[in-house]
């Protein structure tokens, strides 16, 4: 039993412990040599010892073995795996060297001269002093060797007895005492020692793993912001050679598509600016998911519908295989996650079919978005999930997006615990897998989406409320273009002013910041006032996670982060005057 204890133990000796007991093996072998030659010397002269050649060639074999075998382990450096048996034989050769000097207090047992007498006491206490050099991190050995050497000794001085060598076995104990107590506590000083090397190189690694990790981080943030830079460029280099094509041809270029192409690159520059912003969220824990349970097939026939369009337009099957489920998660942020892989799939499907699917596993719902698009060759699948990563696009056409919706999809997954997964195989599609706690809860209320109206807006009075000259004149101009009356005013007090020259407005779109200190929320609460009614009204704001959206939201206004589309007034007001 002792055995096992006693390989753990060396197994648990670290190299440099090691390489400090080998560094003094030549050394403390050879003085121990000598002092064993003196006290050979001393003793052969002496009568009745006859062992006193067959001891000292025992001593110097052992002595001789001890160097050589140091000079081997510096040659050899041993691997790890093999630095317990160098230990084993390191401490078997100093413990058998102890047992030969104890020995000789053994062998010899009639009480010598004075003067040999003392020699055999210093020269025994010399070597058992000088073993604190290479023993302590060892302590349990210095033990066993202070005990081999001195243990004798003093036995032999108590079995001569007489005021001398009584003394003498005293001094013996009081000198091995001395040596154990130094030795413990150069045993705890180097403990502590190789306990801070141990805690400075844990730190050193930890160091060297966050500098790894800030030059990865330094090293996406340049690819992202020169990805980032090229998409927000590309829209906006076109979007001024098209105006300066409308400034000079006029009607020329209205007639054409320039129009049309001017739109697509707001709105391209919009997709990029929102899908930024969205992460930039996400990765500032701006985003707090509102956890509540809620029917998956309705939410996943809403995300089909409105794909829908896009699908029928590139000839593709869209499919939706789902049963009454009911899961809990942020339903909003599930829906993102959802239309951004079916998004992805339709853009990257020339042909066959997209099918959206859900099933029972265990006590979760594994969602499936599989497409039979071009696939994704595996040795690229670690990074789809990049910024502006994209398979398949090496000309960066807009039209296959820009490269954000999976790395949305993957920062929303990890806030919500999706588990997103992913398989493909090129040429045959991709399937991508998010899971979802199931619920046995009643599925809150969801309204259906209201859908754009093409309601007539001649002649509606709308009040714009925004402090930006250029964003004021050109919301003002696009309402009036589909027949609006429009009165606009740069903040608060103007709005008022509006007010009290009799215009009466049916809806307010107001910006949520306005100069002065003033806010949108304020514009608004002002009209309801004067008008002594709840008057629809369409809050925009650049900052949804600020104290004044969050104080629009709790009076229960409609926000609409910026840049708006066109379309999306177009619904609001709709909605607001076909009801």
């Amino acid at each position: 039993m002792l055995w096992p204890r006693v390989r753990v133990w060396l197994e648990g000796l670290e190299s440099e412990q090691i390489d400090h007991l080998f560094r003094f093996t030549s050394l403390t072998s050879l003085m121990t040599t000598l002092g064993a030659l003196i006290l050979y010397g001393a003793f052969r002269s002496g009568e009745g010892f006859d062992a006193a050649d067959g001891w000292m060639l025992a001593f110097v074999f052992v002595g001789v073995a001890r160097m050589a075998g140091a000079r081997r382990y510096h040659r050899l450096r041993p691997a790890r795996d093999r630095l317990h048996r160098w230990a084993a034989w390191a401490f078997g050769t100093i413990l058998l060297q102890g047992v030969l000097l104890g020995s000789l207090s053994l062998i010899w047992l009639q009480p010598a001269t004075p003067e040999v007498e003392s020699l055999l006491h210093i020269v025994a206490a010399t070597i058992v002093i000088g073993a604190t050099v290479p023993l302590p991190p060892f302590y349990p050995v210095l033990v066993a060797f202070v005990v081999c050497v001195m243990g004798p000794l003093a036995l032999r001085d108590l079995w001569i007895a007489g005021t001398y060598h009584l003394t003498l076995a005293a001094l013996v104990v009081a000198t091995s005492l001395y040596t154990l107590q130094g030795g413990r506590q150069q045993a705890r000083a180097l403990a502590q020692a190789q306990a801070e090397r141990r805690k400075n190189a844990a730190l050193i690694e930890a160091l060297r793993r966050e500098n790894q990790r800030a030059e990865q981080a330094q090293d996406a943030k340049t690819r992202f912001f020169a990805a980032a830079n090229h998409d927000l460029r590309q829209p906006l280099h076109a979007m001024g050679l098209l105006a300066h094509t409308l400034n000079e041809n006029g009607a020329a270029a209205r007639s054409e598509d320039v129009p049309a192409r001017l739109v697509e690159c707001v709105d391209s520059m919009a997709q990029i600016v929102d899908e930024l912003i969205e992460l930039a969220q996400v990765d500032a824990a701006a985003v707090v998911p509102r956890l509540e349970a809620f029917a998956l097939d309705a939410l996943l026939r809403e995300v089909a519908r409105t794909h829908a369009l896009q699908a029928t337009h590139k000839g593709l099957q869209l499919q939706v295989d789902s049963s009454a489920l009911t899961v809990r998660s942020d339903r909003r942020l599930v829906a993102r996650v959802l239309a951004n892989l079916l998004s992805n799939a339709l853009r990257y499907t020339p042909q066959g079919m997209v099918r959206l699917a859900s099933r029972v596993q265990g006590d979760r719902v594994e969602v499936i978005v599989q497409d039979s698009g071009i696939g994704i060759a595996e040795h690229e699948l670690s990074r789809i999930f990049e910024e502006f990563y994209q398979v398949g696009n090496p000309a960066r056409d807009r039209r296959l997006g820009v490269g954000l919706g999976l790395a949305t999809v993957k920062r929303l997954s990890d806030l919500l615990d999706l588990r997103v997964q992913v398989q493909s195989t090129p040429g045959q599609g991709s399937v991508f897998r998010i899971t979802l706690p199931l619920c046995d809860a009643t599925p809150s209320p969801i309204a259906a989406p209201a859908m754009p109206q093409d309601t007539p807006l001649t002649r509606r009075r709308v009040l714009v409320v925004e402090d930006d000259a250029d964003s004021r004149a050109a919301l003002t101009d696009l309402l009036s273009a589909w027949g609006c009356e429009v009165r606009s005013a740069q903040d608060v007090a103007r709005t008022r002013q509006h007010l009290a020259d009799g215009f009466q407005p049916e809806a307010v779109l107001a910006d949520l910041r306005l100069a002065g200190g003033d806010s949108g929320v304020d514009a608004v609460i002002a009209v309801r006032a004067w008008l002594g009614k709840e008057l629809p009204a369409l809050v925009l704001t650049g900052d949804r996670g600020d104290a004044q959206a969050q104080r629009a939201e709790a009076a229960g206004l409609r926000l609409l982060a910026k840049p708006v589309k066109a379309v999306q007034l177009r619904a609001f007001l709709g909605q607001v005057f076909g009801a």
